[in-house]
């Protein structure tokens, strides 16, 4: 006969205790030192092995057949379910004063075999009033050979009275990561197949209950007959994939209504539970400030790093949003038509972004100060450095881990859009050339140095900034002008034509870390885009690309590109001791000095005198 994973699988010793070693470590310095209480209190959710744990303790303390005294022999495991000693009672169908009456004429027995009669009583929360005097009675005097242990998931329903004459542990709910690790184990030893990814979903829907995981494998594994999918939780449990989840939230960035409608209808057609799909979308954006703050990928609960590569929204859209729909998840309780309330919220947040997208690039103002000033020690940690050191939206390089791998800096980056400089500077409709389609299409490209494959032999960037200037940065950036230049990139990422697609290229993975009147520091999400880099150091004074900056930020910006993480890091770390040392001076940043040569008239004159 089958037997389910979760009995199968139900720790039988405490080294197989799993997201409980603080209560198991106590028990076993309990037995060690032979200093035994007559009577525990285990309360914790449910799943978690309270019950386990109490069948472990009574069965090693009755045991003592090894030299190993925390440890259960093999002969008392054969015999643990059928042991005379070990009493197990259901509280919640034994929950009168008869039946403890009858539990305390017993207890004056001795034990049949071993040292202690043990009594497991369960759902101990359960028993009405008058039984919990009657037990009152018992613990208050119990016999020498007689041990309680209590299990409850309600400790708050025990009278004080009861609670002061026990032991109380308080289980915890198990980590998602040790909740995946377990099925793991689980699932390879019964030679199951499983999508990786799935684990983490069974994981999420167990709300940190190792019974309720093996469970809902179970009912996966005979629902993807023999082989555990993510699509099959997802349908079978009515929870959403974060690839969803993330969808909806960058198309409400965007504004996308007509996408964001289509999907939810999707979704709820599937089965999706309308208070999983809000718990999801929460949860993402949760991560996302987590990560955002403090860039540990370790901290984070439901997103992988393949999720994290495709957020497409800032930092404060994600509070805000936040904020919504926690308050749509409050007003769903007493909603009775929940998917109707929840795409109305949507809609609302979408028009929201929708309006600011279209009308941000064109009101950007800089909020930075233009009179140089000094910085103070006690202004300086949260208003500038922070800013500048944490402003790294998805960077998942740990800095003091991973210093060696994150020096190098490089991968797929962005295209610019917006700026037609034929249209404003020159108009060559009075020229008739014999070229085809394709060639003017090159010409128009052409307005920038191509981003091809002889950039591809890079390994390596040299910086140019100093740190004088780095640190200047550090104190003129302002979180409003980081946000604005996002605003910015993210506004010509979604207008894109592909005009300038050699720009957009070597953008689209890099980071604002800081910025205000006349900068911007920039550095790349990921590791290994030296290419890009180089591309980017070398065209940052194209009149093209500068005219591209000054059409959606107002003003032409110095560009300083960050590869090596580890002097970023010692240039904050100086700035931070010259404030707190009494201050530092700010000054302003000299103009562009703009690669006239570049500009299209140019090359319209140099492509002329080359025909």
């Amino acid at each position: 006969m089958y037997k389910a994973l979760y009995r199968k699988y139900r720790p039988r010793n405490f080294d197989e205790v799993v997201g409980q070693q603080h209560i198991v470590q106590t028990l076993k310095n309990i037995i060690l030192s032979n200093k035994i209480s007559h009577a525990y209190l285990f309360s914790g959710p449910r799943g978690v092995g309270k019950t386990s744990v109490a069948k472990i303790f009574a069965s090693t303390l009755n045991c003592g057949h090894g030299l190993e005294l925390t440890f259960v022999c093999e002969q008392c495991l054969k015999i643990s379910d059928k042991n005379f000693d070990i009493i197990e009672m259901d509280a919640a169908s034994n929950n009168g004063v008869d039946d403890i009456r009858s539990l305390n004429e017993k207890i004056q027995n001795m034990p049949a075999n071993g040292k202690f009669k043990i009594y497991v009583i369960d759902e101990v929360h359960m028993l009405s009033k008058g039984a919990f005097n009657a037990l009152l009675k018992t613990l208050e005097e119990p016999p020498a050979h007689v041990i309680f242990i209590l299990a409850t998931t309600d400790p708050q329903k025990i009278p004080l009275t009861i609670l002061s004459r026990v032991q109380r542990y308080n289980f915890r709910k198990i980590p998602t990561q040790t909740i995946i690790e377990q099925l793991q184990k689980v699932l390879n030893s019964e030679n199951i197949t499983y999508d990786e990814d799935s684990l983490g979903y069974i994981a999420r829907l167990s709300n940190g209950g190792m019974r309720d995981a093996l469970s809902i494998a179970d009912q996966a594994l005979a629902y993807g007959n023999g082989h555990i999918k993510i699509q099959d939780i997802s349908y079978a449990f009515g929870i959403s994939a974060n690839e969803n989840l993330i969808t909806i939230l960058n198309n409400l960035y965007v504004g996308n209504v007509k996408d964001i409608i289509l999907l939810i209808d999707e979704l709820k057609n599937a089965g999706l539970d309308s208070k999983h799909l809000i718990d999801g979308l929460i949860g993402v954006l949760k991560d996302f400030v987590i990560l955002n703050r403090t860039s540990d990928v370790h901290l984070i609960e439901l997103l992988t790093q393949k999720d994290i590569e495709l957020l497409q929204f800032n930092y404060d859209f994600a509070l805000k949003t936040i904020d919504k729909l926690y308050k749509l998840a409050k007003d769903l309780i007493y909603s009775d038509s929940q998917f109707q309330l929840i795409e109305l919220s949507l809609l609302k947040i979408a028009s929201e972004q929708n309006s600011k997208q279209l009308n941000e690039p064109k009101t950007i103002e800089n909020d930075t100060k233009k009179d140089t000033q000094v910085m103070k020690p006690r202004k300086t940690p949260t208003n500038t450095v922070k800013i500048a050191l944490e402003q790294s939206q998805e960077f998942m390089i740990e800095l003091n881990d991973n210093l060696g791998d994150a020096q190098t800096i490089n991968d797929d980056l962005l295209t610019f859009d917006g700026f037609d400089a034929e249209d404003s500077l020159i108009s060559t409709s009075e020229f008739n050339f014999e070229e085809d389609n394709t060639q003017q299409k090159n010409k128009k490209s052409s307005l920038f140095p191509k981003f091809d494959d002889s950039y591809s032999g890079f390994n390596s960037f040299t910086e140019t900034y100093s740190d004088s200037e780095l640190m200047n940065a550090f104190a003129l950036s302002t979180r409003e002008e980081i946000s604005r230049v996002e605003t910015a990139f993210e506004f010509i990422f979604n207008n894109n034509d592909d005009k300038y697609s050699d720009i957009v290229l070597a953008l689209k993975n890099v980071k604002v870390y800081a910025a205000g009147e006349k900068f911007i520091v920039l550095g790349a999400s990921k590791v290994s885009i030296f290419p890009e880099l180089n591309y980017l150091e070398k065209i940052k004074t194209n009149f093209s690309f500068q005219e591209l900056l000054k059409t959606y930020l107002g003003e032409y910006k110095n560009l300083f590109i960050i590869s090596d993480l580890r002097r970023y890091k010692e240039i904050g770390n100086k700035f931070i001791e010259k404030v707190n040392a009494g201050g530092f001076e700010t000054y302003k940043f000299n103009d562009v000095n703009v690669d006239k040569n570049q500009s299209p008239t140019a090359k319209l004159f140099e492509d002329l005198t080359n025909i």
